[in-house]
């Protein structure tokens, strides 16, 4: 298994943050690659599609942790790059008056020598996500904490 993580510090509470999260819904309004998202059904078993840079991906809620604030997916069908077996988790930490996000992907490669090509670019989208995310949820006149 290969495994790739992204984490974003973000100036909006855990609650926030986790409000937008817990259902799986609106992620073409964060994660600029997505165009389109729908989830048909809700909570664990629930399906969601979604259109990644005009590939379809079509996936299924696996938990939603309320308590924990953790989001896990898994990704039955894609065309985008040489992997299987993707497991997506989304952990909201509480860090005070504001949170942490880490997105964690484990996957199978089909092409071992694309290694590093693939977890550039889910990297890529992840980190793109986490900070739209940011923008999304933060708090009004305050600069976001993964902000340089």
């Amino acid at each position: 298994m290969t495994v790739v993580v992204a984490r974003r510090p973000m100036s909006a509470s855990a609650d926030q943050v986790w409000a937008m999260l817990r259902t799986g819904e609106r992620m073409d309004r964060w994660v600029p690659a997505i165009t389109l998202c729908e989830v048909t059904g809700s909570g664990e078993g629930a399906s969601r599609r979604c259109v990644l840079d005009g590939h379809e991906l079509v996936e299924r809620i696996e938990s939603v942790d309320d308590e924990g604030r953790v989001f896990q997916y898994r990704i039955l069908e894609q065309s985008v790059l040489p992997v299987r077996d993707v497991l997506g988790t989304l952990f909201v930490l509480e860090r005070g008056e504001s949170c942490e996000v880490v997105w964690l992907t484990s996957f199978e490669l089909l092409d071992p020598s694309a290694r590093e090509v693939v977890r550039s670019a889910m990297r890529g989208i992840y980190e793109a996500g986490l900070e739209g995310l940011e923008d999304l949820v933060q708090p009004p006149g305050r600069e976001g904490r993964g902000s340089s």
